[in-house]
Formats: structure tokens, sequence, C-alpha cells
């Protein structure tokens, strides 16, 4: 949890707050037609239905706010025939608008990873 103070008291913002705004706005990215879970053991828990369903939109994103930035990283699939440099270069300006527009906080480093493509 993320506690920012101003002048009129402290603000907290959960994980959760970071993965929902992180996972909705790179869905509503032209070209990403998936979230991707991070690694095998990510991968093995979506496999099973009651545990995939505790994961929900945290499929892949990883969070950390260090001094007032937030570093994030997660994996994507995109559609095949769209540029894949210009989906990333969308969806990193989007990321940037939306934290800063909601949490006043800047994104210091956002790693994304393209895993696949799939079929339009």
């Amino acid at each position: 949890m993320l506690i920012v103070h101003n002048h009129l008291g402290g603000i907290r913002y959960t994980k959760a707050f970071f993965v929902s705004l992180i996972s909705n706005t790179v869905k509503n990215c032209f070209g990403v037609s998936a979230m991707n879970p991070d690694g095998p053991v990510q991968l093995a828990m979506e496999k099973i239905p009651a545990i995939d369903k505790r994961l929900g939109k945290n499929k892949g994103i990883k969070i950390k706010v260090v001094d007032g930035g937030v570093y994030m990283s997660f994996h994507i699939s995109v559609m095949f025939g769209v540029n894949a440099s210009a989906v990333v270069d969308s969806i990193k300006n989007k990321l940037s608008y939306a934290i800063e527009e909601q949490t006043n906080l800047r994104a210091q480093q956002i790693d994304i990873f393209i895993d696949g493509l799939t079929k339009i």
C-alpha cells in the first residue's frame, strides 16, 4: 500500500488499484489481444479454475512504487498484422497519462513483454 500526503490529508493506493488501472488501460489499447501470465507458476495456476478466479486481473502484472515513481512490467499478446512497436509506444503513452492523471505519480519505468501473436 502506498500513502501519498497532501494539504488535505493522506491518500492510500493499494496494489489492486494499480493492477486494475493498468489492466483496464492496456486491454483498451488497439492491437492488444490478451494479458499473459508472467511465468510458469502463474501459467500453471491459470489452468486451475478456482485459483484463476482469485488471480483476476493480476495476470502478468508486476508493480513497484519507489520514491513517488511507479515501476511496472507485464506480458501481452498482440494481434497479427499490427505494428508491435506502435502498440508498445501507445501503451506506454496511455499508461503514463492514466497513472499521472489518477494518482499524480510518475510512471518511471514501463517494461512490456510481447509473448505472442493472435489472429485478428
